[in-house]
């Protein structure tokens, strides 16, 4: 009656009346939320290369987004490096020399990370590029790391002062590899410093770069080649540089550190090419190593395909033993062609290099000379080399790593290359196409197209692995000890669990099995396939000693269906089986009498994926067309159909006992779904790739997902509570942070364009947020200064100059330049007056007259407090570094601004004293410890002198201390 008097929207109001009345308001929804956990099946990633630890004992691998360490001698694997936020898939990995193992890994947002890998955690993080890292070097040292990436760009990284130090520009494609060079110096003797650094880099912009980092300029351009270069190389002199590009020839350079750099006197002169007879595809790894027990170098040469391709490098006395070869060759055809006797001409070789001008000339091929190469298991994607084994790692495309031992052969002048061990078990060789988890969530099957794979939840380790079929669904048979497989090739295997072997195999479908489904009871089954035809099946259970299972089809019980059928679900109640087919519908058969029930119209392509509630109400449907439908089960009507991905949609799978949906797709997401109100729930990132498969824990406490890159997580549920206008406004603060990091728009930044074009690091979502902080420490800072507020109390701590100094000081070499960069003018000229303030503290501590303005009422009691707090804020190197960063941003408004420039002579006359002052203290204390030194070492060789002769040592020491005098 209400309703009908009053209308909808007026019965709303007088709700929402009589609930404000009466305290009353409705329930938030509430709902556990899934949080990433581990990922297993992937041994190495085809975008990441592999390196070996300095004992080559383990192998360092890029897993997607994490960093596995596997031991080669257990296969299995140690640990994984992963960051706590992001999944960034790992694009580049390098070992850095030294006693503590560190990894420098590049990531595919640009971001480089030092980790250390004994304790796994994060050192340094730098920020430098907008795209992919696509190669890393340190130099001898191991105090600069340089990088390449996507962007074309080159950024140079202090590893000691954590923050980059220039950036190098001139490639205009992906830098593909880069190194330092650091090679003999005849004139003078250099250091690894910055200033004598080099670098020299290759791009797919067919160009070789060597750069002066001190300078930041390109001191030479190599344009030899004629296609891309993906690999250098130098030896071990570092006096020769040898290239691979898409080719099939390796070209060499000699190089001089002491040349001028000018065309008369380049720094690489060039060699030559040699052929590479037996490559395939491009040369994307070159490494120089020194076999155990060889007595020579070797140029090892790694293609896209399946051969490793091996050169020797001969040294100066078999460099001109075949140049005379050459000289002599030559003349004999030119004594060929003057119709002349040629007596020696039975003693010389064959030789590709011969060519008809025979001078003695030095040239690439008199340096190296092919050996016979080596047949991997699958293409190669890298190497890495262990001087320590004499062992050389490849990372496969297959998801498998090899290890090739290098060792001498007969000829001495020869080598041997055979495979001593690998990594294969933890992963699969191809996609994986089905994932289930067993009855009591202990075991998780995986099938592929070569083997199915058994793992442990709860540790994450393959315990089986047997070969099969190609595998495109599955279940495990109840009791979890035998497994149901059905194969592309249209069989359905069972093996047993107990001695992983295949117990029945039976060629029941014409077409690929495409899905199978347990009956309620678990004592039948149904699959579908590619033939069009729905089949039943029946377990038989024989007991005695030794029990097995067995399975035969029901005679007479089979459906012609339509079209060909690609998955296939039963309900709970086992009233029906529904059927996804290729003509985009669903089709629905009693169980029991096999007749039609419902045919499910409305999607637009095939259906890949069905599933059914546990309260056989609702019915699932995911289709290509990249839309989810909800069905009744007793009308066959619609009841709503969501837009779930932005690709095709894989795999649908309800919760069991709720509403909630989880479905997976191509567009490498899973996503939650609440079924009652059609709302999203929230997104799981982290797949690198399409997501094929999706399986559930029995009381989803867990959900597996299986992508095409072979990798398989973990999603469990945990206890913290999600509300859905937190996750929607979590979404969308995504997106804003996606444009904070923009740096494409004009003005997006307060400085000159050449500021922000030339700094080695870039705008990050912490930088910005850093930022959005000091600028509110700012404001808060200079609204208690008008107030008084922590000067009239004594307190030096409350003051605003000590608290902003005291936030000036939590920034990092990494990330200062960054947030001073974003920081208005009117706050950076504020940050700059107190940091002055604040030296002109410190400058007074000594003599106490100089406190800070507000502070002369301060009692003497609190000066020794005030003393202290100024003391133990007062670290010079922060405030200074942003005081100069400030200036540098913005010297253009701080010259067009009067009341700046007695600021900034202030600020130069107090920082030129403390920072002198600070230079004698360490000069002092640097003295100091050299006398220590001096003191101690004469302490230590008394102590080792015997004691009768004491006065002959002295007697020595003194003369020799009088001649060096001399």
């Amino acid at each position: 009656a209400i309703r009908s008097h009053l209308g909808p929207r007026a019965v709303a109001k007088s709700r929402s009346r009589w609930a404000k009345e009466h305290f009353w308001f409705a329930m938030v929804k509430a709902y556990l939320r899934y949080d990433a956990d581990r990922s297993v099946g992937v041994i190495t990633s085809r975008e990441c290369n592999v390196v070996l630890d300095h004992s080559g004992k383990h192998a360092l691998t890029g897993t997607v987004e994490a960093i596995s360490v596997w031991n080669l001698r257990q296969g299995a694997l140690v640990r994984d490096l992963k960051p706590s936020k992001g999944f960034e898939k790992i694009t580049r990995l390098c070992l850095k020399g030294g006693e503590k193992a560190v990894c420098a890994a590049g990531y595919a947002d640009g971001a480089v990370r030092l980790w250390s890998v004994d304790d796994a955690m994060v050192l340094q993080t730098f920020q430098g590029h907008k795209s992919g890292v696509s190669c890393l070097a340190f130099n001898g040292t191991g105090h600069l790391l340089a990088s390449g990436s996507n962007d074309t760009d080159i950024v140079i990284w202090d590893i000691t002062a954590e923050a980059g130090i220039a950036r190098l520009r001139g490639h205009v494609d992906q830098v593909t590899a880069v190194l330092f060079w650091e090679g003999p110096s005849t004139k003078r003797a250099e250091s690894s410093t910055v200033s004598s650094a080099r670098v020299v880099s290759s791009s797919k912009d067919r160009m070789v770069r060597i750069w002066s980092v001190e300078l930041q300029i390109c001191l030479q351009i190599v344009a030899e080649h004629q296609s891309e270069v993906w690999s250098l190389a130098f030896n071990k002199t570092q006096t020769r540089l040898v290239a691979g590009s898409t080719d099939k020839f390796l070209r060499m350079w000699t190089l001089d550190r002491d040349a001028s750099g000018d065309d008369s006197d380049p720094l690489a002169v060039f060699l030559g090419a040699v052929p590479r007879p037996n490559g395939q595809g491009s040369a994307v790894g070159l490494e120089f190593v020194e076999p155990k027990g060889a007595g020579f170098e070797v140029l090892v040469c790694q293609g896209v395909g399946r051969s490793l391709e091996v050169f020797r490098c001969h040294d100066e006395a078999d460099v001109k033993r075949r140049q005379k070869r050459r000289k002599r060759r030559a003349q004999v055809k030119k004594n060929k062609k003057a119709n002349e006797e040629t007596p020696n001409e039975e003693q010389l070789d064959e030789d590709n290099a011969a060519d008809d001008q025979g001078d003695d000339q030095h040239r690439a091929a008199d340096e190296l000379a092919e050996l016979p190469s080596h047949r991997l298991a699958a293409k190669a994607v890298s190497m890495a080399w262990c001087h320590a084994t004499g062992e050389l790692l490849v990372a496969l495309t297959n998801n498998e790593l090899e290890v090739v031992k290098l060792s001498p052969a007969d000829p001495p002048d020869s080598l041997s290359l055979g495979r001593t061990g690998g990594v294969d078990l933890p992963g699969h060789r191809t996609p994986v196409r089905a994932v289930a988890v067993a009855g009591d969530d202990s075991l998780l099957m995986s099938a592929s197209a070569e083997s199915v794979k058994i793992w442990n939840t709860s540790t994450g380790r393959c315990v089986r692995t047997m070969p099969s079929g190609y595998g495109l669904c599955g279940f495990f048979v109840s009791g979890n000890e035998h497994l149901l497989l059905g194969t592309k090739e249209g069989n359905i295997e069972l093996y047993d669990l107990r001695v992983a072997e295949l117990a029945q195999q039976q060629s029941a479908h014409s077409g690929a099995v495409y899905g199978a489904a347990e009956a309620p009871d678990h004592k039948s089954f149904v699959t579908c396939s590619a033939d069009k035809h729905l089949r039943f099946f029946e377990f038989t259970f024989s007991k005695g000693k030794h029990e097995s299972i067995q399975f035969e089809e029901v005679p007479d019980k089979a459906i012609e269906l339509p079209d060909e059928g690609l998955a296939v679900a039963y309900s709970s109640n086992g009233k029906w089986v529904a059927v996804g087919l290729l003509n985009h519908t669903v089709q629905m058969y009693f169980a029991d009498t096999l007749k039609f029930y419902l045919s499910l119209y409305g999607h637009r392509l095939p259906v890949m994926a069905i599933d059914i509630t546990t309260d056989s109400q609702m019915v699932a449907s995911g289709s290509a067309d990249k839309n989810v439908r909800l069905w009744s089960t007793q009308f066959g009507n619609c009841h709503r159909s969501l837009r779930a991905h932005d690709d095709s949609v894989m795999q649908v799978r309800f919760l069991p006992g709720t509403h909630y949906l989880a479905t997976a797709g191509r567009d490498r997401e899973l996503k939650l779904w609440d079924c009652d109100s059609y709302e999203l729930i929230t997104v799981l990132k982290g797949h690198a790739s399409e997501i094929l498969a999706l399986a559930l824990a029995q009381d989803a406490a867990f959900i597996v997902t299986a992508s095409s890159d072979r990798q398989m997580r973990f999603w469990r549920r945990g206890q913290e509570q999600l509300f859905l206008s937190e996750e929607r406004a979590k979404e969308m603060e995504e997106q804003f942070e996606q444009e904070v990091e923009r740096e494409d728009v004009s003005g997006a930044t307060g400085g000159p364009t050449e500021v922000v074009a030339l700094r080695p690091s870039r705008r990050t979502i912490e930088s910005v947020r850093t930022t959005e902080r000091l600028i509110e420490v700012l404001d808060e800072a200079a609204a208690a200064e008008n107030e008084g507020v922590g000067s009239a109390s004594g307190d030096l701590s409350q003051h605003p100059c000590a608290r902003v100094v005291d936030y000036v000081n939590t920034l990092t070499a990494s990330n200062i330049y960054e947030v001073l960069l974003a920081l208005p003018f009117s706050h950076a000229l504020r940050l700059l007056n107190f940091i002055c303030s604040f030296f002109e503290a410190v400058s007074a501590l000594p003599g106490g007259k100089g406190d800070i303005k507000g502070l002369e009422g301060s009692t003497s009691k609190s000066r020794g407090a005030q003393t202290r707090v100024l003391s133990a804020v007062a670290t010079l190197e922060t405030p200074c570094q942003a005081a100069l960063i400030a200036t540098y941003v913005h010297h253009h408004e701080l010259a067009a601004t009067p009341s700046a420039r007695a600021l900034l002579l202030r600020l130069r006359d107090h920082m030129r004293r403390l920072l002198q002052t600070e230079k004698d203290r360490i000069g002092l204390s640097m003295a100091g410890f050299a006398h220590l030194q001096r003191i101690m070492r004469r302490s230590a060789g008394k102590m080792g002198m015997p004691a009768s002769a004491g006065p002959a040592a002295n007697a020595k020491l003194g003369a020799a201390k009088k001649r060096k005098r001399n």
